[in-house]
């Protein structure tokens, strides 16, 4: 049962100085059914390189567009780097002053921006706010940058995956209304690792979502918003912490697992890794 069926994978990280690198992890989601991953840059840490400057960025960058390359020998790749809200939290904790991260920062986001005109990536990601415990100061950092890689993603024509708290309505209304003031375009902007109530709220508004491929997760979301958003892995590949938050392949495990339970319908797991995706990320369907 659904051996004719595709699956996606919206949001997945890569690590190819620690963990089995993009090409084998595009291998291994592929032989499962996989087609499509959108692959989205580690902080620069992760790969051996401790930031202080935009070039140290570009390394990072560089390295990871290699990534992307890779797995797209075998999968329909969308390609991203950001500046991740923890790179705030890092970055002022090892010593920077507050002011200076935010102005490399901003740098970080021309750079993708850059990469984005020239073709190297599809898009910024991620950005947003800290989901956890932080200071005033650097949420405020965090989200200045976020709100720049907003405005200059849309002038741009870039897509963006945003990394946010789920407090409901409220961490979706944050973002439209800085949308609004910018006229900016909500199909280029995905609130990533959504909880089934802020992929309701921001689906609702014309923006996209990926919910976590956990498997009461995807039922939730299917009973109560329906095939309206993308699976997601956010796998990291670190072999300390291995599926952490869950392998690509293990997403499609639990759909299929869903099907055969009588939970979903083809269509459905159809619409969730085929057509949502392809809408999103202007990718030619499979």
């Amino acid at each position: 049962m659904g051996s004719g069926l595709l699956f996606a994978d919206g949001h997945a990280h890569s690590n190819p100085v620690e963990g089995m690198g993009a090409g084998e992890v595009a291998k291994r989601f592929a032989a499962r059914g996989g087609w499509f991953m959108a692959l989205v840059a580690l902080p620069p840490y992760h790969y051996g390189i401790q930031p202080r400057t935009v070039d140290d960025y570009r390394k990072a960058f560089e390295l990871h567009a290699s990534e992307c390359r890779k797995a797209s020998a075998v999968l329909s790749v969308s390609c991203f780097a950001g500046f991740h809200p923890a790179e705030v939290d890092s970055l002022i904790s090892s010593g920077m002053k507050p002011e200076d991260v935010l102005e490399l920062g901003i740098k970080v986001v021309d750079l993708a921006v850059e990469l984005c005109r020239r073709g190297v990536l599809d898009g910024i990601g991620e950005v947003g706010r800290q989901h956890y415990k932080t200071t005033p100061e650097r949420l405020a950092i965090a989200y200045t940058v976020a709100q720049y890689a907003l405005a200059r993603a849309s002038d741009e024509g870039c897509l963006v995956h945003l990394h946010l708290e789920n407090a409901g309505p409220a961490t979706v209304a944050t973002i439209d209304r800085f949308m609004n003031l910018i006229n900016g375009r909500r199909d280029m902007v995905l609130f990533h690792h959504s909880t089934v109530r802020v992929a309701g709220y921001a689906t609702r508004l014309g923006y996209s979502a990926t919910v976590p491929g956990k498997r009461e997760q995807l039922r939730a979301a299917l009973e109560r918003i329906g095939a309206v958003f993308i699976p997601e892995s956010d796998y990291i590949d670190d072999p300390r912490r291995p599926c952490v938050s869950s392998c690509p392949w293990e997403i499609i495990e639990r759909q299929l697992g869903l099907l055969e339970e009588g939970m979903v319908d083809e269509e459905a797991l159809w619409r969730i890794n085929v057509d949502n995706v392809v809408k999103f990320y202007r990718v030619e369907p499979p």
